[in-house]
């Protein structure tokens, strides 16, 4: 049997022999330029001296002119006004094409003095285009930084470094709007300058100055990336006892891998457009397969993982156009191309070696210099899952090839700057905006940056309490486990789906190693017993497990808890297993810390537009549902509409992040208490929506009255009467009328929906359109609706719930003054509209 982890000596001696320096591109050393021409070295000026220099306005709503002595310098006699609303596009102005000498390293500057921003409309930057041969094909973009909206009225230098592309030939300049929805401004431009640089300055922040004494220390050791030699041994035991269930299915799996091959290149796959994200299966494969040899020492996965590996290096492009080596197919294949390399390095011939080495420093150069100088869209979006997979695929591609590529350590500076903003961005509570499935993606590559960053690195990154607390979100949104199935598991607001993406087993175990969590390796075990784990990374299983760990059930827990920088709360009847589950949402879109953080979006595309919003899980079906991976809109969840209107940030595909943070908009949740019989929550949602309408508040209380019944009860407060609308998606799609209520019928469970405050309200029952993920109209949910015009509405609506074949039990409703007491059988609970108060109340003698 081959034995890779005992042939470290004869591994570093082929290493000395491949130590060849690759000096990556000159572009990304500090090296000085050969001179060119005088032309070639004349920058591209914007004064406005005489002239637009050929700006003009991007939509006719939009007016460019000149205006005379107003200027950013003191020998300024002019400059460039830009004003108006524009409703779509990306752009306010535009200048005309100019030269480019390709190839070139540049820093574009221009003064912007913003005098006026309309509601949600984002911070402006100044955008270059880069244009080909024909003048109509883009090369790519790259951007400045952007104005400070918290000094309006003041002249600001915006400024960016890149690289033009080799086959560029000419430019042009936008002023951009940072959204392609509606927005507004009044600015002046000044003083536009793109000039030759010597070397790029941004990219010096990022060089590991010095190295690390724990990086050092590995330097020619392969492996060193979460394995080294002491560990293999550990875990060859390990695989014979505590490790052999766990062993056995990542083998299950890189034997199927093995069996069918990497799939041939194609251009196009059904679902991902430019993206090409087949090839994330590509980059999860590689790690697993040399997982399997590595303790196993069979060749046959040695041979697997090198073709995985040399298919992946071999394909046209990792994503079409602008993605290409930029996005999600770049940093899988990249991380998992640097684990192969590591761990199979003193077994892989040379000409593998070589072939990976390359295509590690050729796509990870490429990726760097985008993401360092601003041409990637992701390069600032520190709450974002594109971020956190690439810069993590980058640094360990990085740590792979360090002693044989020039400026790797430039790769692992920028992602350790990345995920340290990333720290620092996030709230305290551990709850994720993305929904439960991007966050098994997104805390997957933290976890695996954050845990080689300690390692290698000396840095570590697990102190903050979001880490400590985050084992808390996947469980308070798991659902009943009686009810789990591998499409049907965990609680799907946000653009999450219903089941599991990533793990999370392996996800849990590394936190519960990492915080001793009893509860987190419960959860994993419990998602192992099931059999409801999604592939993604199994072999972490393998090196994060812990089995001295005892794992805790969760019956010593609370039922209810409250993510308070989300605001989002996860309450169920008990922890049997077959209990009923509430979750309601009703906090900034972002998070308190976050949206008080950041004047800019920095990752909330997947957020809905969804406070006071709620889902109900009950006798082990859904009873009231979110919409999904859908286009963005209010209606389209259980909330409230204003004149057929809903929240800030709705009516795209993905949420307009940038109108909520205009405002700093930030709903909350007031209240969330729990006692054995009822549980009660206070949201408070007038900030989510557009000031214009007026809402001076709207209230929504969650009764729940365990195990069965919901009491959803709604103060809503506006300026002037206007139509009001609430909204509520019953999974079922059918439903039968039974007085004022309706009772909708599934497999498993029957859920009964009344409304008790019915006078001057219409209620209306039946399928409604909505918009789909990609603008899709022939999709439907049923909706019930109550709607009234008013200024002011008190409204309850009852839902309870039973087995399928049973009836649910009914809710009455008495006033006693401004206190509305709910009665089912012999359960009283009293509600003080007033004092905000809820309590179970005793019969009225």
């Amino acid at each position: 049997m081959s034995n890779p982890s005992l042939r470290i000596t004869a591994g570093l001696a082929l290493l000395a022999l491949a130590r060849l320096r690759f000096t990556i591109v000159a572009w990304l050393v500090f090296a000085v330029l050969m001179p060119l021409s005088p032309a070639a070295d004349a920058p591209s000026v914007f004064r406005f001296e005489t002239d637009m220099d050929t700006w003009r306005p991007r939509a006719g709503s939009i007016t460019v002119t000149r205006v005379e002595d107003i200027g950013a310098v003191p020998d300024s006699a002019a400059c460039l006004r830009v004003a108006g609303q524009i409703e779509e596009g990306w752009n306010y102005a535009t200048s005309q094409p100019r030269p480019l000498p390709p190839g070139r390293l540049y820093r574009l500057s221009a003064q912007l003095r913003v005098e006026k921003l309309g509601p949600g409309t984002p911070a402006p930057y100044l955008k270059c285009e880069f244009m080909g041969d024909s003048g109509r094909r883009s090369l790519g973009q790259a951007h400045t930084t952007r104005y400070d909206v918290t000094r309006l009225g003041t002249w600001q230098e915006l400024e960016g470094e890149f690289r033009a592309p080799d086959d560029a030939q000419t430019f042009w300049l936008a002023m951009e709007k940072g959204t392609n929805a509606l927005a507004e401004i009044d600015a002046y431009l000044d003083e536009i300058r793109l000039e030759p640089i010597a070397q790029l300055s941004v990219i010096r922040q990022y060089r590991l100055e010095p190295r690390p004494d724990s990086l050092e220390r590995v330097r020619v050791v392969h492996p060193r990336l979460y394995l080294n030699a002491a560990r293999i041994v550990e875990l060859r035991r390990a695989i014979e006892t505590s490790h052999a269930e766990l062993w056995r299915e990542l083998r299950e799996l890189a034997d199927r891998a093995a069996k069918r091959g990497p799939p041939a290149y194609r251009e196009r796959d059904i679902y991902s457009g430019d993206e090409q994200l087949w090839q994330r299966e590509v980059g999860n494969a590689m790690p697993s397969l040399a997982m399997a040899y590595v303790l196993s020492g069979d060749r046959r996965y040695l041979d697997s993982a090198r073709d995985w590996a040399l298919a992946s290096c071999s394909y046209a492009t990792w994503g079409l156009g602008r993605t290409d080596g930029m996005d999600l197919a770049a940093g899988h294949q990249l991380f998992g191309l640097g684990i192969v390399y590591d761990w199979c390095y003193a077994d892989l011939d040379e000409t593998a070696r070589d072939t990976i080495r390359q295509t590690i420093a050729r796509r990870a150069a490429a990726m760097f210099d985008a993401a360092a100088t601003g041409k990637i869209w992701w390069g600032r979006s520190y709450l974002q899952n594109h971020l956190w997979v690439n810069a993590c695929g980058l640094s360990v591609a990085a740590l792979a090839v360090l002693d044989e590529v020039e400026d790797a350590d430039l790769w692992i500076g920028f992602a350790l700057d990345k995920f340290r903003r990333t720290t620092a961005a996030l709230g305290a509570d551990g709850a994720s905006h993305e929904g439960v499935g991007y966050w098994e993606y997104g805390v997957e590559y933290l976890l695996k940056f954050m845990y080689l960053a300690r390692e290698l690195l000396g840095v570590d990154l697990y102190g903050h309490d979001w880490w400590r607390n985050t084992a808390r979100y996947p469980l308070y949104l798991s659902l009943p486990r009686a009810a789990w199935t591998r499409s049907n598991s965990i609680v799907d607001i946000a653009d999450c789906p219903r089941g599991h993406w990533y793990g999370p087993d392996y996800l849990l175990r590394g936190l519960a190693r990492e915080y001793r969590d009893g509860h987190a390796q419960w959860l994993a075990e419990q998602i192992d017993t099931a059999d409801i784990a999604a592939a993604g990374a199994p072999w972490l299983n393998l090196v994060w497990y812990d089995p001295e760990l005892p794992a805790r059930s969760p019956d010593s827990l609370p039922t209810l808890h409250h993510f308070d920088d989300m605001d989002i709360v996860g309450a169920r009847a008990d922890w049997s297993g077959r209990e009923s589950l509430v979750v309601f949402k009703c906090g900034p879109f972002l998070g308190h810390h976050a949206v008080a953080t950041f004047a800019y979006d920095p990752g909330g595309g997947h957020v809905h537009p969804d406070a006071n919003h709620f889902v109900l899980f009950g006798a082990g079906q859904w009873l009231i549902r979110d919409d999904g991976y859908r286009a963005k809109w209010t209606g389209q969840h259980n909330t409230l509409l204003v004149d057929g209107r809903g929240q800030l940030g709705e009516g795209k595909q993905w949420f307009q992040g940038t109108q909520p943070l205009a405002v700093k908009s930030r709903p909350r949740i007031l209240h969330a208490a729990s006692t054995p019989e009822l549980d009660h929550v206070v949201g408070e949602a007038a900030a989510a929506y557009p000031s214009e309408l007026g809402i001076a508040s709207y209230r929504r209380h969650l009764l729940f009255l365990k195990p069965d019944i919901l009491i959803v009860a709604d103060d809503v407060r506006l300026q002037q009467p206007r139509e009001l609308e609430l909204r509520f998606h019953p999974e079922q799609q059918t439903a039968e009328r039974q007085e004022q209520a309706y009772l909708f019928t599934g497999i498993s469970a029957r859920l009964r929906l009344e409304a008790l405050t019915t006078e001057g309200v219409r209620i209306e029952a039946a399928p409604l359109p909505i918009e789909g993920r990609h603008g899709e109209s022939d999709q439907s949910m049923f909706t019930v609706r109550l709607l009234r015009t008013a200024a002011e509405w008190r409204n309850v609506v009852a839902l309870s719930w039973a087995e399928a074949d049973c009836l649910p039990p009914r809710v009455e409703l008495g006033l006693r003054g401004d206190v509305a007491v709910f009665r089912s059988g012999e359960r009283q609970v009293a509600l003080d509209w007033t004092r905000g108060e809820a309590r179970m109340a005793a019969e009225p003698r």
